[in-house]
């Protein structure tokens, strides 16, 4: 009867921990699942980096010119195509002005030309093509309106925006910050009636030649940046700036590569919202 009591008085100790533990252990889980419910951060392994995760957007650039999407921003590209976002270019313009200023466009990838083409249209279809080899580089979706350099209004930008956000769904918007080119400027201020009658989309801006002091000062419509260093991203950058450098047409006091040497970050951004 002792020998009994005894082995009783071991037995139910062990069988109440048996039949209560699945019960402190969902506590326990449910403990520890509150506690990170509201952290939205990883810890980069190569780094040691603590960076908020995101989640993919459909974002749509607005581009004046060819070559303004890899001087203002060839490094955000990559950085926002690594998230898993959708990203699409619409290139407005196909700088074909022909000035004094501006040097000769060279056939350097010996694309067909008709003969008796203009020297506008020559340039045109030069520095377009230009633009779908550096659209190659980035790996993304583009189209191609063909304005002609300095034709650009606030309104084509407008619409051009509108109908991105409507019919294909993309809700962050970035494009150049107005200066003293009339193409930027017109970019700015579709950007501006599409902030006004759509505020809850997100809106992006990037100077082409902030850095430049005999450029025209930037005006943004935000005081509200952050200046981005993307050398992670310098491969496909520079990749891109050698397509446009091969071509020749630079303006030697604005582009950062006309003299070969390629100005990879930080990429100043600024944002609306």
């Amino acid at each position: 009867m002792k020998k009994t009591f005894i082995i009783l008085l071991l037995a139910i100790p062990l069988i109440l921990f048996i039949a209560l533990f699945p019960i402190f252990s969902v506590d326990n889980q449910n403990s520890s699942s509150g506690n990170n419910s509201n952290n939205n951060t990883s810890e980069s392994p190569a780094t040691g980096n603590i960076t908020t995760n995101t989640s993919p957007d459909k974002v749509a650039f607005i581009i004046p010119h060819p070559d303004d999407e890899t001087i203002g921003v060839g490094g955000t590209i990559q950085r926002i195509m690594e998230n898993g976002s959708t990203v699409h270019f619409e290139l407005m313009t196909s700088g074909d002005a022909v000035t004094s200023q501006l040097l000769t466009v060279k056939n350097y990838y010996n694309i067909e030309i008709p003969s008796n083409s203009t020297a506008d249209y020559r340039k045109k279809l030069i520095r377009e093509d230009s633009f779908k080899r550096v659209m190659a580089i980035f790996g993304t979706h583009y189209n191609i309106q063909s304005f002609d350099d300095g034709a650009l209004n606030s309104e084509i930008v407008f619409t051009t925006m509108e109908n991105l956000y409507l019919k294909e769904g993309y809700t962050v918007f970035y494009t150049t910050t107005g200066d003293g080119n009339g193409d930027h400027l017109a970019c700015q201020q579709g950007m501006a009636k599409m902030k006004e009658k759509y505020p809850n989309l997100k809106y992006r801006q990037f100077p082409i030649y902030y850095y430049h002091a005999t450029r025209a000062a930037t005006t943004a419509l935000t005081n509200n940046y952050t200046d981005v260093n993307v050398n992670t991203y310098a491969a496909k950058k520079k990749s891109a700036f050698q397509v446009y450098y091969n071509i020749n047409t630079i303006l030697n006091t604005f582009y950062p590569y006309s003299d070969g040497l390629y100005s990879i970050g930080p990429e100043r951004i600024y944002y609306i919202n």
